[in-house]
Formats: C-alpha cells, structure tokens, sequence
C-alpha cells in the first residue's frame, strides 16, 4: 500500500517537486512513487472532533497532524523542516504507523505572514479537522494562532520558535515550546562571554521584532552589565540589506558581534562585514548556523571562526559517523530526502522534532483524545533523542513547556562547525530567580537598581494565612509580577478591620482587601472621621458566604439567642459581619474572638454552641469536618439584610458532608473589595497604584483560569458601591474598555434574578450583582484628605 503526507499550500493543483524546489504559494506537493521508497498517497479516512471539544481524538486508523511553515517569502529556508517532517512521517508510516494508526500531515504555506498563518490554522482545524497542530515555525505567526488554539483546547506542540512566550503553561496550557528558548541561549552565550571576554564591547544587530528582542533581553540579562554594550541596530524583514546597521556598528569600536538574525540576514551580515573588514567575535543565533542555508550564500572564507551553541550532531561532524544514531539519520536521509545537503542542519531540527512528536504519540496508546496527547507531552523525562548532542535530553513537565534548555558552545572551522567546552544550561536553577538576578546585577548599579526595586513596588494587605484573602493576594502576585515592572507584595494580615487601618495609618501600605459591611459599620459606629475621603475602592471582588456550623438541634439563627459562638479573631472580618447580622436580626449571642479552626474542637466537645465564619467558599478546614452531629444552619435572607448583603446558597458541592444534594443551605454573602488610599493624582503613590489596577484589570482572564482561587470567577468590575469613591485609575480603564451600554445590558439580562435569591449560574450571579449596584446612582468623586 502506498502513503501519504500532504505538504498542503492552498486550493491550487498539484506538482510534484524535487526537495530543493521552493514552494511557491497555493500550490500542493505529494512525493509520487519515487524512488528510494518514499512514495506516498494515503486517503484520508474519518474525521476527527471539532476544535472545542475536549475529548476530541484520532481516528481509527489516523493521526491527523497540522502545520503550517514558511515555505515561501522572506523565511523561506525554513521550509525544508517541514520537508522533513514530512519524510521522517513517511518511514514512520512505512514502518507501521503508531500504534497501528497512520499519520496524516498536513503542512500549509504561510509564507510567514501572521493573517495568513491565522486563515490557515482554521482551516486546519475547522475543516481538516486535525487532531493537535506540530512545529509550525515563526514567532509572530505562532502567537497569532496561540489564543485560538487554546481557547478550542487544540494542543500547539513543540513550535518552531525559541521564544520564551511558548514555555506559559499557566496562562496558554496547550502551548508547547521545542528547542531552546531565545533568551536561554543568549545566556549561555553570557556565560561564555563572561569567561572569556570580560574585557571586550559588544555590538548588537538584531531583528525588529520579538525573535530580536529575546535575544536581546536575553543576553542583557546574562550579562548583567558586567560587559558593556556600546552599540545596537535593528533591522526589519523587509529591509534589502543591513549594509547600513553593520556600518554603524563597526564605528562603535565593538569587538564582539552579537548577530541576531534569520539566515538570509545572517549571510549579509557576514559577507559585509569581511568586506568592510571588520573582524570582531562574530556570534550567531542557532537558528541560522545551518551549513548549507547560510555558509554558501556568506561564502565560507567569510563564515571562519564564527561562534554559536547548538544542541544537535551535525550532518559533517567526523567524529559522529561510526555513531549508531548518526548512522540511522544519514540512512533516513539517503532514503526520504536524497536531494537534501546532510550539511543543512535544519534537517536535523525537523528529524528531531519529529522523532519527539512519535514519541508522545506512542506514550499516548489507544488514547489520542486531546487532553491525553498534551499530558503525554507535559510528562517527557531525561528523553534522549538520536542527534542530540551527547548530555543533553529532553524534559517537561506540568509547569515546565520548555523541553530543551542545554547547549554547547562551537566554532566554525574549516567549513564545519566543531563543538567545544562543556553543556552549558540556559536556566540553571540561579539563573530563573530574580533575586538572584538582582542581586548579580547590585555591585554594579547598587542605587538606580534600589530605586528602580522600589518604585513600582505595591504592598497588599490581605487575610490570615490560609485565607480567601490571602490565597486572593498570592494569586496577584504570581500573576501580576513583573520583575521591576511591577511586583506585587502581599502581606499576611488578620483581615478586613486591619486592613482598613493600614490602608489609612500605616506606611508603605497602598491597597488591602476589604468588606462592605465593615466600611458600612465603622460610618454607622461613628468609629472614622470622613472615611468615605480617605478611602477609594478598585473593584468589587467576590461573595464571602457566611457560614454558621452547630449541632443539629440549632436549626436556625435565631436559636443562637443567648448561645455562644465563635467568631474568629477582632481585626478580621468575620466578626464585624456577626455583629451586625445579629443586632440588624435582634439576636443577642455571647461572643468569642477564637479563631474557627481552633474552635472546631470546642464546638464538638459542648464548650461552644456555634462557630462562624465569613469566608469565600469552599473553606478547607470546614470541606475536612465529617461529623454526624454538625450541620450547617441557614441563614435567611431578611429584609433587614438586604442593605449590606446577597443572597448565596451551599451546597453538597462544596461541602459534601455537611450538605445533601437534594437540600442546599440558604445563607448570605458579604462583598470583598480591592480598596486603597484615596491618593492625589499625579503623586508617586497614584502611580503605583495605577500600575497595580491595569495590570489586574488587564489579566483578569488569567486569574480567572485554575489553578487559581474559584473566587475570582466572581469579579464584578462594572458594579459601583453606593456611597464610595472608586480609584481615578480603575474608573478610567472601565469607561475606556467598559462602556454604559454594556452595564445597560447587564441590567436588562439581570432584572428577572432580583427575586432569585441566588442563581446557580456564576456568569448570571455576576450579572445580578452588577444589576444590584447599578441601581444605586453612583456618587460623585471626593477627594482625599490632606
């Protein structure tokens, strides 16, 4: 029988081309029968799942695979990894497929445009119905595609880019980077660099765009201003040639050359620079080291003594050939890609990436639905691929998407590339740590760098440890962090009271968590002169639902008169929400300020009648609690609540031995707020603040995502609260991105769950909370107190 794999380019005929052809746009190429056995025609059987559908798998007998590839334009010598791809997918299908499944693959032309790769990819999907998308090339391209992809939870494997953007697990889960990052390698060019030309100037070429700029970074982190840069030009793809940047940068004085390019702007650049003379340490990206793609255009007298890292054999390393490895690769060569150099090493990248790709598809079994192929792919260790470099495997993990981060240094010699000195990491476990990074960077710039440290610094106050409001603020800064961009220092509190009082007493406090019903509480005590001044309000947070546990012969709040309970310690927040609760219900309990863990023992030995706490749900202690002689008791909403509280509702899902399926428990929620001083605009203090409220409201969505607190699912930006002043900053991002007829159309979808007491839905309950507050006519803005 003979195989198929399509290396598609549009809606144009069929040719058939010999490897060293170009592709040119629209067009399709299929090896015919050729020789050395790499004849192709397989059908396509049945689809697979639409994009979407987490459970989509191969077919039967088929692993549909996309791609698309710059097989024209101005990366166009890339194309011969999708070549390979194709060829490496043809032996394993002469050779019985993966576990008797054959491999379709699909590879468009996208000519390296971002739209055109976006045009393709749905297609890819939505019509070709393919199972995962592999090695498309490109870093712009690839990021087009990325939200798509993953909004439809269609795995994006091992992309042919080294950004550093593909290893987010976190925020992109079905993202999946292959080679070294750009910026990993450009550290392990600082490493060298820093052992051996400490005394050298270091002049940058770089293209304009994020490959460019990784390098770049990269290396400037590496270096840690330890060697200076004195010189730097960008170039773009469109450009005819970098004459002029190589010009400015030999004017510098620099006696090292860091050249970040693609190929053909890597042959400019050397062949100028031999002919201007300029003769510094010329190093170049791994991406275009390639012999044949690169050494013959930039004539090889000129490519002598160039340095780069690499992480694969080479095709003309000697001292590979008697390898078993070596031996299988050239025989996979001269069998599925007679007409193609061995010296290009871009071959090897696309055997390589394909080899990886079999592997996760034979880990996956008779399981190829979609979440199996990314978990399978999350889950390679010490994974050594034939043409790897010797010490160098292959790694992923959960929290890890970048498989490969070693290299080793070489140097072109004699027309061949010879490898030297040890495997370098490109993230040793000092490296990814930014204090450590700090602290590398400190004898060298030890005030800007404490000034720079401290300026976009913001403190958040937030609960107990183990808290909603501490998980709550955990989870800002893990998302918000952004080295000295921004950084995010949440400090462990006792809750809302305290922060109210270190947002307005203590310094270098600029924001906390807090509740509605303790700003409602200390204005109706009297308990803070002109609060509604000093204070502003972010956002409206989440619902914390009050939950009141006692023995099953207390069966409503109301039966508490008299008793006593527990309610957590006097600076949080739980107790304010009990003492208004019980005076609004003219309930008249004795209280305890113990905290509910430590009183749970209490509560079952008799010496306490009930416990509560205000938290958002599930609390974990109180999700542990199996006790046949414990329940939680409800709470009614009364009319007398309604000023300061919502409905809520708990349920077996949240605590399956406390509640049964057939009877949730009523309760009420209290409102959280991010809160903060109500800062002057144009004080530095404003400003701080304002980088903390667009970084929040701008990644919204991924805190909204697991792993993180279910809570944040619960945000209701467009509410106002009645009576109080909201953040200039945070008012101004909503008006921009959130304009009045979305809120309209919030209240109108909303105005039938006002007598729901509390909708199941959380995108329903958000918009009947927004609903709520929106009833009330939002006050006009106050300034702070002096």
């Amino acid at each position: 029988m003979m195989q198929s794999i399509g290396v598609a380019g549009g809606t144009g005929g069929t040719a058939t081309a010999s490897q060293d052809d170009q592709l040119r746009p629209h067009q399709m190429v299929r090896a015919g029968r050729a020789t050395k056995a790499a004849c192709l025609a397989l059908a396509l059987s049945v689809p697979v799942a639409l994009a979407g559908d987490r459970t989509a798998a191969a077919a039967e007998n088929e692993i549909r695979i996309g791609n698309t590839m710059p097989y024209s334009g101005p990366a166009l010598a890339y194309g011969v990894i999708g070549k390979t791809i194709a060829a490496y997918f043809n032996k394993v299908n002469a050779e019985g497929g993966i576990n008797g499944r054959r491999i379709t693959f699909i590879s468009y032309d996208d000519a390296y445009s971002p739209q055109k790769t976006m045009d393709l990819t749905r297609k890819l999907v939505e019509e070709d119905k393919v199972l995962l998308t592999f090695a498309s090339l490109g870093t712009t391209t690839n990021a087009a595609v990325r939200p798509y992809l993953n909004a439809n939870k269609v795995p994006q494997l091992f992309v042919a880019s080294g950004s550093s953007m593909w290893d987010e697990p976190r925020e992109f889960p079905w993202t999946m980077g292959f080679q070294p990052s750009y910026q990993a390698e450009a550290h392990i060019y600082a490493q060298y660099l820093l052992e051996t030309r400490t005394r050298g100037k270091i002049a940058i070429l770089y293209q304009d765009d994020d490959f460019g700029k990784d390098y770049v970074k990269g290396l400037k982190d590496g270096l840690g201003g330890k060697i200076p840069i004195v010189a730097e030009a960008a170039y773009k793809v469109t450009d005819a040639n970098v004459n002029q940047q190589i010009a400015v940068l030999k004017a510098s004085g620099a006696d090292i050359f860091f050249d970040i390019a693609t190929p053909k702007f890597t042959a400019m650049a050397i062949r100028r620079a031999g002919e201007i003379g300029w003769r510094p340490d010329h190093i170049i990206s791994t991406v275009s080291k390639s012999v044949t793609s690169l050494m013959s255009a930039a004539e090889l007298q000129s490519a002598e003594g160039l340095l780069s890292a690499g992480y694969y054999l080479e095709g003309d390393d000697a001292t590979t050939t008697s390898d078993p490895a070596y031996r299988a690769w050239s025989s996979f060569m001269d069998r599925y890609l007679p007409d193609v150099s061995k010296n290009n090493g871009l071959t090897i990248y696309g055997y390589l990436a394909a080899s990886t790709m079999v592997a996760v598809l034979k880990a996956c079994g008779d399981d190829l639905s979609r979440d199996n192929v990314m978990r399978q792919a999350r889950s390679l260790k010490g994974l050594a691929l034939p043409m790897l470099t010797p010490g160098i495997n292959i790694n992923t993990s959960a929290y890890d998407h970048a498989p490969l981060e070693q290299m080793q240094m070489g140097q072109f010699t004699g027309g061949r590339w010879q490898r030297f000195g040890p495997v370098r990491s490109g993230t040793d476990p000092g490296s990814v740590s930014d204090s450590f990074k700090t602290i590398f960077r400190y004898g060298n710039a030890k005030r800007d760098l404490a000034n720079q440290l401290n300026a976009n610094t913001v403190t958040l106050m937030t609960g107990s440890l183990g808290s909603t409001y501490a998980n709550m603020g955990a989870d800002l800064s893990s998302v918000l962090d952004k080295g000295t961009e921004l950084r995010v220092l949440p400090v462990i509190g006792r809750g809302s009271v305290q922060s109210v009082a270190d947002i307005l007493l203590l310094r270098g406090v600029d924001a906390g968590i807090i509740r509605k019903d303790t700003l409602a509480f200390l204005e109706r005590k009297d308990f803070a002169n002109n609060v509604r001044e000093q204070l502003a309000y972010v956002a409206k947070l989440f619902n914390e639902e009050m939950h009141v546990v006692a023995p099953k012969s207390i069966t409503s709040l109301s039966d508490l008169d008299g008793k006593t309970i527990a309610v957590d310690l006097p600076d949080g927040g739980t107790f304010v929400t009990s003492i208004n609760v019980f005076e609004r219900l003219g309930i008249r309990p004795h209280l305890l300020y113990i905290e509910p863990r430590l009183a749970l023992d209490m509560l079952r030995k008799g010496d306490i009648d009930a416990i509560i706490a205000v938290e958002g749900k599930p609390l974990q202690w109180l999700s542990q609690v199996n006790d046949p002689n414990l329940h939680l008791v409800p709470v009614e909403y009364d009319r007398a609540l309604h000023d300061d509280y919502l409905p809520a509702k708990l349920s077996a899902e949240d605590y399956p031995n406390l509640v049964s399926a057939e009877a949730p428990v009523n309760t009420i929620a209290a409102e959280a707020l991010l809160a903060s001083f109500n800062w002057q605009p144009g004080s530095d203090r404003h400003r701080r603040l304002s980088l903390l409220v667009e970084a929040l409201f701008n990644n919204m969505q991924a805190l909204q995502r697991p792993p993180f607190h279910p809570k944040w699912l619960e945000v209701a930006p467009l509410a106002p609260i009645a009576g109080w002043t909201r953040f200039k900053t945070a008012q101004e991002w909503l008006d921009r991105n959130m304009p009045a007829p979305q809120v309209m159309g919030a209240n109108a979808r909303a105005s039938d769950l006002q007598a729901s007491n509390a909708p199941n839905d959380p995108k329903l309950f958000r918009e009947f909370l927004e609903w709520r507050a929106n009833r009330q006519k939002r006050p006009a803005a106050a300034s702070p107190k002096p």
